[in-house]
């Protein structure tokens, strides 16, 4: 069964969005030995498909991806309304959920997190969290955190049973006022049940313009791509890592301990300057859907309103995001003059506040940093650490993928050298 593509309106447009336990393999290597080449690769040991399933849980548009503390994998999908339950040998176990708007119904499941034995699902169609048991049995539901318009970036469970978000806020319900030309984002911690109980951080960023669509006149955004935003990620551990990529500046925040910065992760950065090959890679993440005699043909192209509205900055900003790994380092995926997408600064986050320390000439850096990586053996893309589409689990990484005619699956890669 080939995926459908979502997101796209009549004949219009849709931008392309986006294991063992911890004490499973082989020992880890040390930071260091890990990251001293300056090369990681990432060797594939397990791929499922559409050949592994069963008739009624074929992959559809799987979206996030979670796993328990016994290496259990659990997907959604967003069009199957369904989640599924692989093995930590990746055996198909079972599907959880259906679709319907109901309590312990599911429509377009999407961000999934699991906290003890509780299933946490974000459900973009129903606008709803909802906490599940491991059979699927409804333990409670509760409401969007970012309101319309806005996004659930990323959800975290952390140590002590709360959870943490990483939100675009949206406009508020019966929004009557001016539309504000930025966007406002936050790392929000959670009590179990996903009431918001403090807000560690909150940044407004200029990267997305209200618009018209020109024939339907109905609300619409167009991305401002390139220009500064926030990032962010939280660890397993409870660590949070949150920055502003105007500057490369990234600060660390112990979530048991509230919204105190614990210390500061910094990089010498030279500006590149942005080129016409930058505006183009951005333009070809859309895709035309177009109907000729009942036919469907994607055309890779955006339409001209899209490419009028879009405004480019001069620079790139320094990084384009970061993610925490199994094993607590930090991955912050940088620009680079030759726009590759596999190039990361890893950092290994452990230390007290104010621990950076001069280097000569060129500003200050962390002392906590490894080495500048190029990570080989796996498709890397811009957006790599953005989207719920994967999960890293002490030395492995799932990642659902997809190949050029859309097909889908879940990969298991071991992080070696």
């Amino acid at each position: 069964m080939k995926p459908s593509l979502i997101g796209s309106m009549a004949v219009v447009i849709a931008l392309a969005l986006p294991s063992p336990s911890a004490g499973q393999g082989s020992a880890a290597k040390g930071s260091a030995d890990l990251f001293k080449s300056g090369r990681v690769r990432l060797v594939e040991e397990l791929r499922i498909t559409d050949k592994d399933l069963p008739e009624s849980a074929l992959f559809q548009n799987p979206r996030g991806v979670a796993v328990d503390a016994r290496g259990n994998v659990f997907v959604t999908d967003f069009e199957a309304n369904h989640i599924k339950v692989f093995g930590p040998d990746g055996k198909f176990q079972r599907t959880i959920g259906r679709k319907g708007q109901g309590p312990g119904d599911l429509s377009g499941p999407a961000n999934i997190e699991i906290s003890g034995a509780r299933v946490i699902v974000w459900e973009g169609m129903n606008r709803r969290f909802s906490i599940l048991d491991m059979k699927g049995g409804l333990i409670r539901t509760a409401k969007a955190l970012h309101g319309g318009w806005g996004d659930l970036m990323k959800l975290r469970a952390l140590p002590d049973g709360r959870l943490a978000a990483f939100i675009e806020k949206g406009l508020p319900d019966q929004f009557q006022g001016r539309l504000p030309e930025e966007r406002e984002y936050a790392v929000v911690l959670l009590s179990a049940d996903l009431e918001p109980t403090e807000t560690i951080y909150e940044q407004k960023a200029l990267n997305r313009r209200w618009t018209r669509h020109p024939e339907t006149q109905g609300l619409i955004q167009i991305g401002l791509p390139y220009h500064p935003r926030v990032e962010a990620d939280i660890s397993a551990g409870g660590t949070a890592a949150i920055g502003w990529n105007g500057k490369y500046e990234i600060g660390l925040y112990d979530l048991g301990k509230g919204k105190e910065r614990i210390s500061t992760l910094t990089r010498p950065y030279t500006p590149i300057k942005l080129e016409e090959r930058d505006k183009q890679a951005h333009f070809s993440q859309y895709r035309l859907v177009v109907y000729t005699d009942g036919k469907k043909t994607i055309v890779p192209k955006p339409p001209e309103y899209i490419v009028k509205g879009t405004d480019f900055p001069e620079f790139l900003p320094p990084y384009r995001g970061m993610i925490f790994d199994g094993r607590g380092r930090l991955w912050v995926q940088v620009f680079t003059p030759g726009r590759e997408t596999n190039v990361f600064d890893i950092f290994d986050p452990k230390g007290k506040k104010g621990d950076t320390i001069p280097i000569q000439e060129n500003g200050v850096m962390s002392p906590f940093f490894l080495n500048r990586v190029a990570v080989e053996g796996a498709t890397i893309d811009g957006s790599f650490t953005s989207g719920f589409g994967k999960r890293f689990v002490g030395d492995y990484l799932w990642k659902i993928e997809r190949d050029a005619d859309g097909f889908a699956a879940l990969v298991r890669y071991r992080i070696t050298q």
